[in-house]
């Protein structure tokens, strides 16, 4: 059965139907990615802090652990526009969190 051009024609100028929305999983990625940075950004401050065996060595391994996420979490920002301002969220509560646990440390 041959189709007439007037059929044909019309089948091949509508544009394929796209899908409303995103999956949920798509959805949830982003946050999945802001709480996995924040963990590793916490918990690798509060390693290093317990490897220095002094105050001060402490206190820079901190920093220098922060220093290193801040860096990776840009250069994440540069690679990948999406995914970067994501990693760069969960470095910020990353770094709340070492604020906070790392000042109620010092005063207890």
């Amino acid at each position: 059965m041959r189709q007439s051009t007037e059929e044909v024609a019309m089948t091949s100028t509508h544009p394929a139907q796209s899908p409303i929305g995103h999956p949920a999983w798509k959805r949830l990625v982003p946050a999945g990615i802001v709480i996995v940075s924040a963990l590793v950004v916490a918990g690798g401050a509060k390693v290093a802090f317990e490897l220095g065996s002094t105050m001060m060595l402490s206190i820079a391994s901190v920093g220098a652990w922060m220093m290193l996420c801040l860096g990776l979490a840009y250069a994440g920002v540069r690679l990948r526009p999406g995914v970067g301002g994501a990693l760069l969220v969960g470095f910020g509560i990353g770094a709340l969190l070492v604020l906070v646990f790392g000042g109620m440390q010092m005063l207890a």
